[in-house]
């Protein structure tokens, strides 16, 4: 009997590029992600299919070639738990599709639960929720190339319906924030640009390495040696910032920016302070934009758009900034309005992305087999 994994795409409304630091972030699994129907095979064999692109994977568990395109999550997967003690030895037979693969809506770790999920089913691998957060990281950090942390799978694996999630991305653990005001009067819209991109070939794993770069130097200059930016003072970096070279302060003054932003952000989503989470977010934007310097010509326009339409609270980029989508929070009343006017206005100043499409983001339970 075939069976389903249903692993929801996310939306990080702060907490933009420092969960490889070991900072805190706020995110919340959608209505749109990834399924994977599978059934078990007795021999430690695997093929599988995607609606979205073409060609197929097919090999053993142990194989070692390393594929190039969209199979390299399957494989990563595999990687991974091989890696970490386990031995799969049955493979399994899997279709899968994905609502918008590689829109910075995290798509790579969604694909990757979702197969890991599949491989530990199939094989009795009892994974705690943190277990398997940590697999996905090591296999994108490891076999994707790409230097994450653990926001991305923390929320798809973590999230509760009509909350947030606070995830503490040093400990690996979160928890559900209650924000009962916040969730009746307000809806994640969620605006595609029509321009995809994979992380791997972007500037992020320059950026997160500039990172480590600014804790080292921060370690060295305050006798308090760190490998990254969550485990400095921020007294410290206020103290030396000047010493630094200046594209590692802008990296880090982002870091500490956005620490706070996060922490304020909790206490207004509890009390229902759309207004000034809404500030935060465009705040956030604008750090990345000016200190982390991310954004493209057309994820730009979608946010100076978004943040001026009537009924928007804030907007920042969903992802990495390297193309993708922009996420906004907007006043529930105003939703249906925003996402049309949205929507025509991106496309009549960009009518040559005719993928380009926005959406309202309904909050749903974190990943699960049915």
């Amino acid at each position: 009997m075939p069976r389903v994994i249903v692993s929801p795409y996310r939306v990080c409304p702060l907490g933009a590029h420092i969960d490889h630091q070991g900072g805190p972030v706020v995110g919340t699994a959608i209505d749109a992600g990834t399924l994977v129907a599978f059934v078990a095979n007795d021999a430690p064999h695997c093929r599988v299919e995607s609606t979205n692109f073409p060609g197929v994977y097919e090999g053993s568990l142990d194989g070692d070639g390393e594929p190039r395109d969209w199979t390299r999550y399957f494989w990563a997967a595999a990687q991974a738990l091989r890696s970490h003690g386990h031995r799969p030895a049955r493979g399994l037979h899997a279709l899968v599709e994905g609502a918008l693969p590689g829109g910075g809506l995290s798509s790579s770790a969604s694909v990757v639960l979702a197969y890991l999920s599949g491989l530990a089913a199939v094989n009795d691998i009892a994974l705690s929720p943190p277990e398997l957060v940590q697999l996905a990281r090591y296999a994108e950090n490891e076999f994707v190339g790409v230097k994450c942390g653990i926001l991305d799978p923390a929320c798809i694996v973590g999230s509760q319906r009509d909350h947030l999630v606070a995830i503490d991305t040093e400990a690996c653990r979160w928890e559900a924030v209650a924000g009962e005001r916040a969730a009746a009067e307000s809806r994640f819209l969620v605006a595609f640009s029509g321009v995809g991109r994979n992380l791997r070939d972007t500037g992020f794993n320059d950026r997160v390495d500039q990172c480590h770069e600014a804790a080292r130097r921060l370690g060295e200059l305050s006798g308090h040696p760190a490998t990254k930016l969550g485990n400095v003072d921020e007294a410290i970096f206020e103290k030396y910032s000047h010493v630094l070279p200046p594209v590692l302060a802008r990296r880090a003054r982002h870091f500490f920016g956005e620490r706070r932003r996060v922490l304020d952000g909790i206490e207004a989503w509890q009390r229902g302070d759309l207004a000034h989470f809404g500030h935060l977010m465009n705040e956030s934007c604008r750090s990345s934009i000016e200190n982390f310097e991310v954004g493209s010509s057309e994820i730009v326009a979608l946010h100076q758009l978004m943040r001026t339409t009537p009924g928007v609270h804030g907007t920042r980029f969903s992802g990495a900034g390297f193309g993708g989508c922009v996420v906004a929070l907007v006043a529930s009343a105003r939703a249906d309005a925003c996402r049309q006017e949205i929507e025509d206005s991106y496309r009549a100043s960009a009518p040559d992305r005719s993928a380009a499409r926005v959406f309202i983001a309904h909050g749903r339970d974190g990943l699960h087999i049915r």
